[in-house]
């Protein structure tokens, strides 16, 4: 099935109701996924990459994206990713600044170019895991972010 960017959500992380609300159609549906883009503070904007450096860079950029997939089936398994500059060992550093992979919850990748790359358990709400996502981006982003958000919506 082929989908297309279908629309962009701003969001502050006071008010997360409109996104988890797009997050729970998507889990019901089996289908779909959204990127986050978080702002980063004025001033602390990094510089452009080189493309060469970058191609064989050991590292993702500096400001984060982060991604939440609806569970391919009822009842699945959501799957949650942050791509990032901040190195490796993401989950370590995660639980350094207290915020660790939780009980149930799965890595499937951990690696400092592709980034970092969990399941949570069905029983996960939505709410929680956007949580857990938004607070991961923070800690393993390598320029400080204002908590405004844009969401990338992806479905059918």
């Amino acid at each position: 099935m082929a989908y297309a960017h279908s629309r962009e959500l701003p969001f502050d992380e006071d008010d997360l109701t409109p996104i988890t609300a797009v997050m729970d159609q998507m889990a019901a549906a089996a289908s779909g996924w959204i990127n986050f883009v978080p702002e980063v503070e004025e001033g602390h904007e990094p510089e452009p990459r080189n493309p060469v450096v970058a191609i064989f860079s050991a590292r993702g950029d500096a400001v984060p994206m982060a991604t939440w997939y609806a569970p391919e089936k009822l009842g699945g398994r959501a799957t949650l990713g942050v791509e990032h500059g901040s190195g490796p060992k993401a989950l370590a550093k995660l639980a350094r600044f207290e915020s660790p992979l939780e009980a149930g919850w799965l890595k499937v990748a951990d690696h400092p170019r592709r980034g970092l790359v969990v399941t949570s358990p069905r029983d996960v709400d939505t709410d929680h895991a956007l949580w857990w996502l938004l607070t991961a981006t923070h800690i393993l982003s390598v320029v400080p972010l204002t908590g405004t958000w844009l969401a990338r919506v992806y479905e059918p």
